[in-house]
């Protein structure tokens, strides 16, 4: 694969991925930064609860298109499991740390979901079989103001079940090392490993 291409996939990855959906159709709908709502993440669970149920399902499967379409591309450009595995980091990383926004983004669950949807589309849906009914009704408690099981419960659940994946017989390696990538690149946004690293601004 030539090279120059593969750095081009990569910067598109990156770059597409710091488009926050979420941002633009909070501005759109109320003239505000969603930033400024809920719990100031700006992704598609805070849109759901804070702006519209509706919108909040749409900047889902935008956020999901940054990691799943870049793939495509590079798929289809005869890209190899590694390179694949790096756009797919690229593009989370640019939800993560977005440069239009000043490197500070969203946690990548929804991007990541759709470089998941890409690399392993059956365990994908495993997990949202297992995953979806306690996610729905953590937003349920969440827009309840209910203390019990905060909605980062659901966040562990997915992560935990990307975990079992990458440590099962009979998976394929990339299936293994996505799952495995994924997990360590949304740890370290979730808990603000580069930042704390870093020092933080201020």
């Amino acid at each position: 694969m030539d090279k120059s291409l593969f750095i081009i996939l990569i910067l598109f990855a990156y770059l597409f991925g710091s488009v926050n959906f979420a941002t633009l159709f909070t501005y759109i709908k109320r003239g505000i930064n969603i930033r400024e709502l809920g719990d100031h993440n700006p992704g598609a669970t805070n849109v759901y609860l804070h702006v519209d149920k509706r919108m909040g399902v749409l900047v889902f499967i935008l956020d999901a298109l940054k990691g799943f379409i870049p793939l495509t591309f590079a798929k289809r450009a005869g890209a190899s499991d590694a390179i694949l595995l790096i756009v797919a980091l690229s593009a989370i990383l640019g939800h993560d740390y977005p440069i239009f926004y000043h490197f500070k983004g969203g946690t990548g669950i929804s991007t990541t979901i759709g470089c998941g949807l890409f690399f392993a589309p059956k365990e994908m849906f495993i997990i949202a079989l297992f995953t979806i009914p306690i996610m729905y009704f953590l937003l349920y408690l969440k827009k309840k103001n209910s203390s019990i099981l905060p909605l980062e419960t659901g966040e562990a659940t997915i992560y935990i079940s990307f975990l079992s994946f990458t440590f099962m017989r009979g998976e394929a390696n990339e299936v293994k090392m996505f799952f495995l990538t994924a997990t360590i690149a949304v740890v370290i946004r979730k808990f603000d490993v580069v930042e704390h690293f870093f020092g933080k601004e201020g």
